[in-house]
Parts: C-alpha cells; structure tokens; sequence
C-alpha cells in the first residue's frame, strides 16, 4: 500500500500527460496527426490495462508476492518461496510444521529493510508524479485553450469540429454597396440583413485567442481575416448571392466555426423594363396607304440605365441602332423615333420584321443587362408585290385609253348640234378619266413602290398633249381637231404599253435578284438544319419555322413573278419547279439533295434571262425588252421616241447648265484679273492716313458700353465698327472699309437716340456722337469713292472680256428659250422644269444686259441666280431624290459618252495662276475683322 499510492498518482498525472499531449499534436488537423494522437492514446490505455492486471496477477501469487516483496534479498526470498511449496507439496508431512516452517522464513525476512525498499519506490513515484504534474500543469498554462481545440479537432467529422466556439469579440460588421448605387455604407446589425448584390461586407473584431488562422467563410469560400495594425482583424466579403457568413478558425483539414453568423439575403439588380406604346401589334405594308412606323418607348430601370437600342429582326439578319446613350444615373429615358417605309432594312427584309427596343443597365456585379419591350411586327408585301400593283394600274391605264381610242375611232364629230354636245361631253369624259386614273399612279405609292420620276415626267407630258388636243376640239369641233385628238391618243396610249413592257421585263429582273437572295437564305436555312440534328429541340423547331417562313416568302415572290408580264411568268413557272424539288425532298428528310434544288434555283434566278431566245435582251412578239428606265430603249415605236426625246432634253439641259456655271467663273475671272497690283499698293498708302483720321475722329467715343440700351454700348459698338474701318483702309479693301463704316454710322444713329433721352450729360454726349458721325461721313463717302473708281477701272480694262462674256451669257438664254419651247411644244419635260427655264432665261438676259453696262455685280447676282434656276429644272428632269435610275443605266450613261474637248497645253496657265486667283477671291471676301483668318485658311489649303 505504501507503494501503491504513489504509483497510481504518477500513473494517472502520466496518464494527463499524455491526453494533453496527444490534443495538443491532434490539434494540427491533419489526418496524420489526428491519427497518431489517438494511436497514441491508445497505447497508453493498452499499457495501463497490462500493467494493472499484471499487478493483480503479481499480488494474487504469494511466490511472486514474496519475490516482490524480498527484492535485494535473493537468499531470504529463496528460502520464503520453498517454504511455500511445502504447502504445496505436503507429502506426508504435516501442513502444521509446513506452515510454522513458512512463517518462521518469513519472519526471517528483515521488515525495516523491507520498509526501506518500499520507501525508495514511493519516494520514486512521487518525484515522477510530481514531474507528470508538473508537466501538465505547464502545459495548461501555456496552452489551455489548445486542449479544448484538440479535443474538439479529435472528435471532428466531415472537417468540422462538433463544438463551435467563439473566435471574435467586439465584432463589427458594415456593408458598403457598390459603387454605381452611390450609396453610403451602413453598418449590419442582427443576424439578418438585405443588402445590395456586389455589396462588400467589412468584417471586423478583436481575436480571442492569439496565433489562429481565422477566416470568413459562406460555407464554399473562405476569406482570410489579417490584421489591420490596430489589434483586430479584418475581412472584406464581396457578396455575390444569398449567403451565411460566419467567423472560422481552421486547423489543418478541420475548422472550427463560430456560433454566430449573419445570413445575407443579396438583391439583385433587375433588368430594365421597356415599354413600347402599342405593342404588340402588327404593321402591314400591303395596307393601300401604309405610314411610317412611330415608335414610342418609356425605359425604367431600378438603378441606372446607360444605353437604349432600337432593334430590327428579320429571319437571320438583325441590325441595331442606337436611340439614347445615357450618361450619370438615369433611371428613366423616353424617346421617339420614325422608321421610314423607305428605310433599307424593310426594303431588304421580305420575312416579318420584329421591331423592338432593348435598354442596357448599368450593373457592374454580374454584367450590364438587357431589357426588351413587346415587338411591333412589320408585315412587308410578298416579294414583286409592289411592282405588280404598280404594273397593273398601269396596265388599268392603257385599258382606259384603248377604250378612249376606240370610241374616237369609231365615231365622227356630229354635224346636228345636240349630237355635237353629247360627243363631245363624252370626248371630255373620257380624257378627264384618263387624267384621273394617271394622277391615282403618279401620286400612289405601292407598297413604298413608286413610279420613277423620269416614267412620271413623260406620262404627264402625254397626258398634257391630249388634254390640248382635247381643249381645241372642243373649241373648234371638227375633221381636223377630231383627228389630232384620235392621233394623241394613239400615240398616248402606245406610249403607255411600250412602258408597261419596258416595266415588266426590268421589274421581273429585278424580283427575280431579289427572289434569289430569299432563297440563298432558304438553301441556308436547310443546311442549318441538317447540322442542328444532334442539337435541341427547340433549336430544331426554330430552325423548321424560319424555312418554313421563307418558303412562304418564295411562294409569295412565285405568284407575283406571275403578274409582270412574259418574262415575270417564265421565272414564276421556273420558281415553281425548283420549289417541288425541294419540298419533295424535305419530305423525303433528304436535307443534302433540299439544299441542292434551292441552291440551283438560286443560280438560276441570279441570272434572270427568258428561258428560250437571246439572253439579255427580252426579243421577241411581246415586244419587251431589258429597258432599265421601264421602256423599250433599243426598239422602235411611240415609245422609244418619247423616251429618246426625254433623254435628249436631259442631256441638253445638263450642258446647258455646266456651260452657263462656266461663263460665270469666266466672269469672276475676267473681274478679279483685271485689278492691278499698282492701284492696290496706291490705295494701302493713302489708306494709311485716312485709317489714322477714323481713329482720331473715334477717340472720344467710349470703348467700354453699360449695356446695349444704353448709348455708351452702342458708342462702344460703333467704336469697334469704326476701328474695323481702319483696319480695311490700311488693308487697301474699300469694300470692307464702305461696309464697316455704314455699321458705324448706324451705331452712332442709334446712340445719338439713346443720348438725347439720357437726363444726365446729355450735350456732352450728343457732341461727341455728332463730331464723330461727321467726320467718318467723310471717310465713308472717301471709300466709296474710291470703291467705285476701282470697279470702274476694273471694268473698263475688263470691258472686252465682259462684253464676250455678254455675248456668251446671251447666246446662253437663246440656248435655255429653246430647251424651253422644246419642252413645251413636246411631250416629256415636266411643267416645273419648263417654268424654271423660263425664269433662267429672263435671269440670263438681265445678266447679259448688265454686263454689257459694266455693272459687274448686278451681273453676277443676276447670273447665279439664274443658275440656280437650271439647277432646279436639271432636278426637275432627273428626279434623283427617288432614284430614277439606281443602277446608273440610261441617262448617266449616254451624257458620259458624249463628246468632251481636251484643253491644249498652252491652255493651261498653272497651279500658280490659280493659286494667285483663290487668294485673291478668298481675300476680298468676308468683313475685314475675318479677312486675315480666310488668307490663312486659303493658304493651308493650297499648300
């Protein structure tokens, strides 16, 4: 017992020892560690058993007592233990003696020697408790918390330690939304909290323990907290979703997380929303008188909007055009905009048309976002629709007028005077409905199709030729006007029929290349299809529904093809053929030979010739032809005629006006050549004194005003005119001296006004003013007196050149009467036109007329405005606003082949004598104050 006591206190401080070393080396977190902490713990409880039941058995044994109990004494324990086997072993002898034999070996052990070992053993048990304790103790010191966590570590699972403790005191936690909200940062209290997606949430706090590795984590993602030199830590979270923040610290593979957390609920950013007024709806373009698309949009978004689109679709292509970029944090943009008929998308498009608006956000956290209103659906008329209607009405046209001339035909003017009337009411009636019917087709627009502007032109000089002819029969009915009248109708009506030929054949051309471009797209849409086999259904849906679509748009195209005459039918048919193929095959889900047939019929249709006869030229009883301008060009007949007469007007008109706009840069010339150097230097001199005479008669005048109703301001304003005035003398430019001093002079009118209702200095001021005003009426009569001896002497050395240009400009308004008489007395040069002709005459001879007087500037004006007047009878004549002749055929092409005269190379005065004749007109004009500016630019541009 006396050794027993000691021996248990040591086993079992050895015992902590060991259990506070075997945390602290779990406490790593690592599988190794965790493992060999519990081997080791293992260990030790497997010795602890062996030793205690091998004391037992040791203590249950009496031999194996009496040698415990006799160490150091191997002789006296020797003879104890044979003495014991005589109880063992009796024999005969008697168990008394035996047992008085054992008790008298074993009293013949020494007690106090065996107290003594007994003594050291304690003794030693006690200095090795006292270490284990001592041991234990240090190290619960040092490290108390650090059995907790290895103890904590070692019953973890999954990586999580089952006990959560307390890592952060004195925790703060703020959240700061993002930057494009320009919020200010709030701090979160409570263990819930909304805040903003893209928020960064700042978590900060005292550490409880030194030396961990903490970290904010959701569960997924950790953030380290590090110190920010204060004695706390920090971490900053960016939220990005809904989330549960909590504090861990992590050991190794094991964490240890807190018992509180905040869970954060993240809102979103929500994309815009757009509303387009009237949608959804749909917009045909077949209606009889469709209008332009208004669109109408309101954006709103809950933060800020940055870009607002208008968005175009049709089948695969799309375009996209910007209404509104936004700048600063608007949150709402609303707008308009008008898409044209004429806009080249619809007239690209031939599948619906999906017209929306898109708005862009401005979140930075997840990407700017895209908002889409409702679509408006725009409708547009099959392919060759519009031409077909347009053809018909004229074909409508040329019905009215063989009935007109049938009847003309067929009846006489009557000699009885009730019959007369009644013929010729109804002669009048018919004429008065052909004009109707032909202003219906100029004024019409079919489908945004109109007639071309030089078509327009001849038809209404047709129709006025027999509107005439219909007003003098009706003034003097007889033989003679009945058979005028019968012979502009005749001519009239082939004229209209040549152009529904000619119209055919270029519109069949034309529908047949815009047909083959739907089915390029078709053939496109097939091949797509056979590579998306292996790709979702809906992808396979959408791709059906746009061959679909465009396999309507073919149809649509095939009947319209139909209606244009001869060559319009032979492509229709051929659509039709090439059409069956493909179906036969996507009915056969043979997509490669689909896709074969479209694209054959798109080569074919590419290349849109008759199928029998010349190809290019459309030859044959039909009499169509490949006309570009919608009339058989290269025929004979009516209409070739009309079409020839109308080209040539064209032509001449244009030379005319080229011709005219060079005699009037010979003018310019022939004036500005005829100044002389040695009158400019004179006048710069004497210009010298006379700006010193301007500024002398100006001192008195203030220079700074108090207002413009004051008559100090329009002192100082006519002070500043003057000083300009000066300037110009010492420039040597009379006119811009004679133009600055009249602002003067009405300055100074205006501030003798001004002063003589002033209550204060009223003499004063009205003497400085008329002092003023009296002398730069002097040299303002001085400038103009020299202006005037310079353009009189300009002229009379320009007298022979000017009166040449006279002569030019006069045989120019000769040249414009007789366009003009052309035009009247034909049938193809439209009103306006000759109007304008005739004001361009009258403009030229008064140019002519002025000329011949010296009166250069009169001149001048009288013909550039006379120019503008050939400037809008050419416009007149070509109608280029709706692009008569896009492809640059007929007109263009004629004028360019004419006949153009090559200078000669005396001729040619060099860059230098046109250089000198830029400066010097750029020089003389503008006000002097701009005068020096307009030099320098001039020079800039000539270097």
């Amino acid at each position: 017992m006396r050794v027993s006591a000691p021996r248990r206190r040591a086993a079992i401080f050895l015992g902590v020892l060991v259990l506070v070393a075997a945390l602290l080396v779990a406490r790593g977190g690592t599988m190794r560690l965790r493992g060999l902490s519990l081997g080791v713990l293992a260990i030790f409880a497997g010795v602890t058993f062996f030793v205690r039941k091998r004391e037992r058995d040791v203590w249950k044994n009496p031999k194996r007592a009496l040698l415990r109990i006799s160490v150091g004494m191997p002789e006296l324990g020797a003879r104890a233990t044979r003495a014991l086997s005589l109880l063992e072993h009796a024999d005969g002898t008697s168990s008394d003696l035996a047992a008085l034999h054992v008790a008298r070996s074993v009293s013949a052990l020494p007690q106090d020697k065996i107290e003594a070992t007994a003594g050291r053993f304690a003794a030693a048990y006690g200095v090795l408790s006292v270490l284990f304790a001592t041991l234990t103790f240090g190290v619960l010191v040092l490290h108390p918390w650090g059995l907790v966590e290895g103890a904590d570590i070692l019953f973890a699972r999954n990586g999580s330690a089952p006990l959560p403790l307390v890592w952060l005191v004195d925790l703060d936690v703020m959240s700061r939304p993002p930057d494009y909200l320009h919020e200010e940062e709030r701090r979160v209290s409570g263990p819930e909290a909304q805040l903003a997606n893209g928020s960064l949430i700042t978590v900060r706090g005292t550490p409880v323990h030194d030396g961990r590795r903490l970290f904010l984590s959701d569960g997924h993602s950790e953030v380290p907290l590090v110190a920010d030199g204060t004695g706390k830590v920090v971490a900053r979270w960016p939220l990005s979703g809904d989330s549960t923040l909590r504090v861990l610290a992590r050991f190794g593979d094991v964490i240890i997380e807190e018992p509180r957390s905040v869970d954060v609920h993240a809102i979103m950013d929500e994309t815009p929303v757009v509303h387009l007024d009237g949608a959804p709806r749909k917009v045909l373009l077949t209606d009889p008188e469709p209008s332009d698309i208004e669109i109408r949009y309101e954006a709103t978004d809950d933060h800020a909007l940055r870009e607002v689109h208008l968005v175009l679709r049709s089948a695969a292509r799309d375009e996209r055009r910007v209404l509104a970029r936004v700048e600063g944090e608007t949150r709402r943009d609303s707008g308009g905009y008008v898409v044209r008929l004429s806009d080249p998308f619809l007239k690209k498009s031939h599948a619906p048309i999906e017209i929306t608006v898109e708005a862009k956000d401005n979140d930075p956290v997840t990407g700017p976002k895209w908002g889409v209103s409702e679509a408006i659906t725009v409708v547009p008329p099959n392919v060759g629709e519009p031409e077909a209607q347009r053809l018909e009405a004229l074909r409508g046209l040329r019905n009215t007028l063989v009935d007109a001339l049938a009847y003309r035909l067929a009846h006489e003017v009557p000699s009885a005077r009730a019959e007369r009337d009644a013929f010729l009411a109804e002669e009048k009636r018919w004429t008065k409905l052909a004009s109707e019917q032909l202003d219906q087709i100029v004024d019409a627009s079919y489908s945004g199709a109109r007639l071309a502007g030089r078509l327009r032109a001849i038809l209404r000089g047709q129709a006025r030729k027999c509107e005439g002819t219909t007003e003098a029969e009706q003034k003097a009915p007889n033989a003679v006007s009945h058979a005028a009248l019968v012979k502009a109708t005749e001519r009239y009506t082939l004229v209209v029929d040549a152009m529904i030929a000619g119209l055919g054949q270029k519109d069949s051309r034309e529908v047949s290349l815009k047909l083959a471009e739907v089915v390029d797209e078709l053939a496109a849409a097939l091949g797509m299809l056979d590579r998306d086999r292996g790709r979702s259904e809906s992808d396979r849906v959408k791709g059906s529904q746009r061959i679909e679509t465009t396999v309507q748009v073919v149809r649509g195209g095939e009947k319209a093809l139909l209606r244009l005459g001869t060559l319009g039918r032979d492509i229709g048919e051929i659509v039709n053929a090439y059409l069956s193929r493909v179906e036969r095959a996507q009915k056969a889900n043979d997509a490669a030979h689909a896709v074969l047939a479209a694209q054959d019929l798109s080569a074919r249709l590419h290349q849109p010739d008759p199928s029998f006869g010349a190809k290019g030229k459309g030859r044959g009883g039909t009499g169509e032809s490949s006309g570009g301008g919608g009339m058989p060009s290269d025929g004979e007949g009516e209409g070739s005629d009309v079409e020839r007469a109308f080209n040539e007007a064209a032509q001449d008109l244009e030379r005319l006006t080229e011709d005219h706009a060079g005699n009037i840069g010979k003018v310019e010339q022939a004036i500005s050549g005829a100044e002389n150097d040695e009158d400019e230097r004179k006048l710069k001199d004497e210009g010298k004194k006379h700006a010193e005479a301007v500024r002398q008669a100006i001192k008195g005048l203030p220079s700074v005003g108090g207002g413009s109703d004051t008559w100090t301001g329009k002192g100082a304003l006519g002070r500043e005119h003057a000083e300009q005035m000066a300037r110009s003398f010492e420039q040597g430019n009379p006119a811009d001296a004679v133009s600055a001093g009249q602002n003067a002079l009405q300055a100074l009118d205006e501030a003798r006004k001004l002063a003589a209702r002033a209550s204060w200095d009223r003499s004063d001021s009205e003497a400085t003013i008329d002092d003023a005003k009296r002398k730069l009426e002097a040299e303002q009569r001085w400038a103009s007196a020299q202006l005037e001896a310079l353009r009189k002497k300009a002229s009379e050395r320009a007298r022979g050149d000017l009166q040449k240009r006279a002569e030019d400009e006069s045989k120019l308004a000769d040249r414009t009467r007789a366009l003009g008489e052309k035009g009247r007395g034909g049938e193809s040069m439209p009103e306006a036109a000759i109007d304008a002709l005739d004001s361009a005459e009258r403009l030229a001879r008064s140019a002519a007329d002025a000329l011949k007087q010296g009166n250069t500037e009169r001149a001048l004006e009288e013909q550039r405005k006379a120019q503008q007047k050939l400037e809008s009878a050419r416009q007149a004549m070509s109608d280029e606003s709706e692009g008569a002749n896009p492809k640059g055929e007929g007109d263009g092409e004629r004028l360019s082949k004419d006949r153009a005269d090559i200078p000669k190379a005396d001729a040619h005065k060099g860059p230098e004598e046109f250089r000198r004749r830029v400066m010097k007109g750029l020089g003389q004009s503008g006000s002097g104050k701009e005068r020096d500016a307009v030099k320098r630019y001039a020079e800039g541009l000539l270097r």
